[in-house]
């Protein structure tokens, strides 16, 4: 029997697209802090209110909701969600939850630890440092959050001058606040998928042709220095489920990770419709003796759809 799916951050772009492409294949339950934010085109009935992540008594909540549904594998689909999966794993213990282990999670949502941690073991990443570092700094360089998600507060600086207005504008403490190499190249955001033992399965690198926050429109990608890249890196962290890296593709044919999501990405329905299964793929026990193979040539292409009542 298929199992149960339910998505968290129902509101989140391409649910819609996951619903149409799955509907046959999954029973899935898409949940939102608002379920009027989640896309007309899913049925009311497959709809469920959530708390907002930093509410009190969101884990036991969303456990109790797990329970009541008989979900069989919850798939968070943001970054606030993700500190609360092992009290929600607690709480709804017959409930699998497609992210990777804790610890990876922690790592990977403080970015300079993520990109520190990159480099401990051996693995490509661009300079980083935070801001009460900068003396160090080269400009020009990307400035963002230590902390956050789809690139809010992403700003490129060209100088010490514009670091200043960046510090005093975020109103964050320096040490919250990080410089990172600029990278320039061709932008990937990559799907990994592995099993429940970290057996590698899939990687499927979509191109980022636009991006306002999420991407908006990108493409399947096939490249082989991006696959390897992803594999070496994978062998490395050997993480289970579906994660995202984001990368820059360099002019040497480097493909040098940038960001990690420990979740899936935005980007997800264009793996699915590409013919990837992270789902499936979860479920497996062995390591295969290939990797699937994404289709190539497969795009995404987002635009704003007015909804009138």
């Amino acid at each position: 029997m298929a199992p149960k799916l339910m998505f968290t951050g129902g509101g989140g772009a391409g649910n819609e697209a996951i619903y149409r492409q799955w509907q046959d294949r999954y029973e899935m339950i898409f949940a939102d802090a608002d379920p009027s934010a989640i896309d007309p085109s899913i049925p009311m009935e497959r709809r469920c209110q959530i708390l907002l992540a930093n509410a009190p008594g969101y884990s036991e909540a969303l456990g109790a909701l797990c329970r009541e549904h008989e979900i069989d594998l919850l798939i968070p689909g943001v970054d606030e969600e993700l500190p609360h999966m092992p009290t929600v794993a607690q709480a709804a213990p017959e409930t699998d939850i497609l992210v990777p282990e804790n610890t990876f999670v922690t790592q990977s949502m403080d970015k300079l630890e993520s990109a520190h941690a990159l480099q401990r073991q051996g693995l490509a990443a661009p300079v980083t440092a935070t801001m009460a570092e900068m003396e160090d700094f080269t400009f020009p360089c990307f400035a963002k959050p230590r902390q956050g998600r789809g690139s809010r507060g992403v700003r490129v600086l060209e100088s010490r001058e514009e670091a200043a207005a960046y510090h005093v504008l975020s109103g964050l403490p320096a040490r919250d606040i990080l410089l990172q190499e600029l990278l320039q190249g061709r932008e990937f955001t990559v799907m990994i998928a592995a099993d429940r033992t970290g057996n590698l399965h899939a990687i499927v690198p979509v191109e980022v042709a636009i991006k306002r926050g999420i991407t908006i429109r990108a493409r399947v990608v096939m490249n082989e220095d991006v696959l390897a890249g992803c594999r070496a890196m994978h062998d490395v962290l050997k993480q289970s489920g579906c994660y995202n890296i984001q990368l820059m593709l360099m002019d040497d044919r480097r493909a040098i990770p940038f960001e990690i999501n420990p979740r899936v990405s935005t980007t997800f329905c264009l793996g699915i419709a590409a013919g990837i299964d992270p789902v499936n793929i979860y479920y497996l026990s062995e390591a295969p003796e290939q990797l699937l193979t994404a289709q190539d040539g497969i795009e995404l292409h987002r635009h704003w759809k007015n909804v009138i009542h």
